[in-house]
């Protein structure tokens, strides 16, 4: 995967446009695992010359106990949401994470690399609690996705 270096001609695949999806309905779980919601907050993309994107996570998130409350991205290969080979898994070390009964709201950049250029992905927010006796709520969901360099 090559890198876009200082005088280099730039083309269309170089720079995909960047893609987001904002989701404002509030969504529950009582997962101890990553989950979907069921009214996913997802996205297509196609990954630049590089292989390498930046996914931003956001979200306002509370738990009904001082427990975990987590989102993470989970990319697949292919351009059905959820379906495909997952490329990677959502994990508590590439999203917002929360642990109070208090409302709060967090946002996660990670950079996602290995990406075939050219090839299409989608992208979809999981999520889940720390304690399956809690439920963790998530609201005003984001989730962008845009070409690294």
């Amino acid at each position: 995967m090559p890198d876009l270096l200082a005088g280099s001609p730039i083309t269309a695949l170089d720079t995909p446009p960047s893609v987001t999806s904002v989701q404002g309905t509030t969504v529950t779980t009582t997962s101890a695992t990553f989950t979907t919601s069921g009214a996913d907050c997802a996205v297509v993309f196609t990954a630049p010359t590089t292989g390498r994107v930046k996914i931003f996570t956001t979200a306002r998130m509370i738990n009904s106990a001082a427990s975990g409350t987590l989102i993470a991205p989970e990319t697949r290969t292919g351009s059905t949401i959820g379906s495909g080979t997952v490329v990677e898994a959502a994990s508590a070390g590439n999203g917002p994470s929360h642990y109070g009964a208090s409302f709060a709201r967090g946002t996660v950049m990670h950079l996602l690399t290995g990406l075939t250029p050219g090839a299409v992905y989608n992208t979809r927010l999981l999520m889940s609690t720390s304690s399956a006796s809690d439920t963790a709520s998530f609201a005003n969901r984001e989730l962008s996705i845009e070409p690294a360099t």
